[in-house]
């Protein structure tokens, strides 16, 4: 996860445990100082295999 705002931490990892529930992936989150948009606050890369 790419944050603009690393001091809402928790509320950002209280939202993906929600979404996530049981799932439980692995993440690592990172501030930085802007997104591609102003707006945005928060980006989640995702890598995904369907078997």
């Amino acid at each position: 996860m790419f944050v603009t705002d690393i001091s809402k931490w928790e509320e950002y990892g209280r939202a993906y445990g929600e979404f996530f529930r049981d799932i439980k992936p692995v993440a690592t989150m990172v501030e930085v100082s802007l997104l591609i948009d102003k707006e945005l606050m928060i980006e989640i890369e995702v890598s995904a295999v369907v078997d």
